[in-house]
Formats: C-alpha cells, structure tokens, sequence
C-alpha cells in the first residue's frame, strides 16, 4: 500500500548531495542536475515517482569520467535524491618535452584508484604533478611497477614533508623515477619505486646532515643505489 501511495506521488523536487575530497569540486549541483535531465530535456520535476527509472538516472550520471559512484532513489516526501561522490586526485600529469618543458595545457588527473579521469573546467586540484611516458598508458598502473608507482604516490600524497617538497615526479618507460624538489630546485635520482620509504628515510638523513645549512648546494641528488648518495 506504501508503494502504491509512493508510485501515485509526483516528484517534487531534485536533492543533490556532492561528497568531495579536500575540498574539490569538479561538479556543482547545477552540473550534476544538468547531468541527471539531460540538459533540461528531461526535467523530472512533477513526473510520477514510480515513472522515474532510476538506474537509468544513475547511468547518466556515471557517465560523467569526473564522478566515481552515484546513487539515485526517491524518498516519502516526493524528492529524487541523487549522492554523487567525485573522483579522487591523487596526481595530475602533465605533458612535457624530454627536457622538462611544458608543451601544452593538455593533460589529465590520476586517482586514488589509479583511474586516469579529464581536467575540469572549474576547478584545478592543488596536487603533485607528474609527467613521463609511464603515465602514457593507463594499463601499466596495473603491473608490478605500477603498483609500487602507486604506492609511491599515496605516500607522497599523505607524508607532510614530502607532499610539501615533492614539486613534480617523472617515470620513464621502465619506470625509473625522477623527482623535482621545491626547496633547493634539486632534481632527485630516485630509480624504481621499490624500497621508496628507506630512500625517503636516506634523503631526509641527507637533507638534515649536510643540506640543512644550505639547500642550493647541490642541483643534483642520486639515491637510486642502496647505501650510496651521489651529489653534483
């Protein structure tokens, strides 16, 4: 009978909840209700409750590569409420030439997840950049070598320090890390993402032992080799 009473209603209004991560909002609720209508062709707003496809509502939404999960169902009051949660930055890469220099402003976020999803056009997430072919092709996030990169990135992403000086990261084809430094302007030999905490554990002994007076004294840093720093 409650579901009989709940089909007859009219949909009344659309309820839009965004959960974001750091504050990021790549979508507004008016994004997300232009998703969910199609533009307006689809307005939703006085139609019958049990007429609203509501699978079908998710699936528009989904579409959207900026958005993760999305969940639409209808409540006691006539409202279609729509949960939207957004991807998550982890990294933003950005194309380069093979020395260093921006070509242009193309380029894309990487997840949490490891799922590469495009730029927004109104918001720009503060987060590490990366550049390097590694990144070229999503599928190699899914190896071996893309799980340690992975890694990486996450700690990078929660250690304070790090996050902080870590100004940019660049993986070759092989996966060999490069890592551009904030103070100092150093470029870190880093190799592979294996052993990344005990070479983290090194080059902050290094900074505090020898760089702590000075941090230009050296433009290039290697820890790639277990036990050894090589400075230029």
């Amino acid at each position: 009978m409650a579901e009989n009473k709940l089909g007859n209603q009219r949909c009344t209004n659309l309820v839009i909840s965004i959960e974001g991560d750091s504050g990021a909002r790549f979508l507004n609720q008016m994004d997300v209700r232009m998703l969910v209508t199609e533009n307006g062709a689809d307005p939703l707003l006085g139609s019958r409750l049990s007429d609203v496809a509501l699978n079908d509502l998710e699936h528009r939404v989904r579409r959207n590569k900026l958005i993760r999960k999305c969940q639409v169902y209808r409540d006691l009051k006539g409202n279609v409420v729509v949960e939207v949660e957004q991807e998550r930055p982890l990294a933003r890469w950005i194309n380069t030439s093979e020395n260093g220099e921006m070509r242009n402003s193309s380029g894309y976020y990487i997840s949490d997840e490891g799922v590469f999803f495009p730029l927004s056009d109104s918001y720009s997430a503060r987060t590490l950049l990366v550049s390097g072919s590694f990144f070229n092709d999503p599928e190699k996030l899914k190896t071996t070598k893309g799980a340690s990169l992975m890694e990486l990135l996450r700690f990078l992403n929660a250690d304070p320090f790090w996050k902080a000086q870590v100004a940019q990261l660049d993986a070759d084809k092989d996966g060999e890390i490069h890592m551009m430094t904030v103070l100092g302007d150093q470029r870190i030999e880093f190799g592979s993402a294996e052993n990344y905490e005990s070479k983290f554990d090194k080059l902050k002994m290094f900074y505090n032992k020898i760089l702590s007076q000075d941090w230009s004294r050296y433009k290039k840093i290697s820890i790639k080799f277990q036990n050894q720093i090589v400075c230029e």
